[in-house]
């Protein structure tokens, strides 16, 4: 009886600690989505995947996107890991088929289409695997 007591406050103890020491490295827990600064490495990432795809299914635009400002970041963890962002992009001076339109060479057209966008992107890193399962923008009015 008396051991089975030890052995019950150990697993409590144990338990307890575990909370404890996820709580306090900011673990995102699961489930549960969580604000990240939009600077994280892993944002931005997240963020160029998002607007390279967003570029992909815009085939009606003749010039490419790109990101003007990231607005919210949460990190959600599921089966994967879940990229909640919201994002402002703006038109630039490169075609839509320019490769990488998302980086330093591509100016901002000077009258430039802006869209605000809730982007969704869902990575399962052991699969290698990267998803965008949101995409959701309008075009700000100027």
């Amino acid at each position: 009886n008396g051991v089975l007591s030890l052995l019950l406050a150990f697993l409590m103890f144990a338990w307890f600690c575990v909370f404890v020491c996820a709580s306090a490295a900011g673990q995102t827990m699961t489930g549960e989505p969580r604000s990240v600064p939009v600077n994280d490495t892993r944002v931005l990432t997240a963020a160029r995947f998002a607007v390279a795809e967003f570029n992909k299914v815009n085939a009606g635009e003749t010039f490419a996107y790109k990101t003007v400002a990231i607005t919210s970041a949460k990190i959600q963890v599921v089966a994967g890991i879940k990229y909640i962002l919201d994002m402002l992009l703006g038109q630039t001076v490169c075609s839509r088929s320019h490769a990488a339109a998302d980086s330093e060479p591509c100016a901002f057209q000077s009258r430039r289409k802006e869209y605000q966008c809730h982007f969704v992107v869902v990575e399962v890193p052991w699969e290698k695997s990267r998803v965008l399962s949101k995409n959701e923008c309008h075009q700000n009015k100027s």
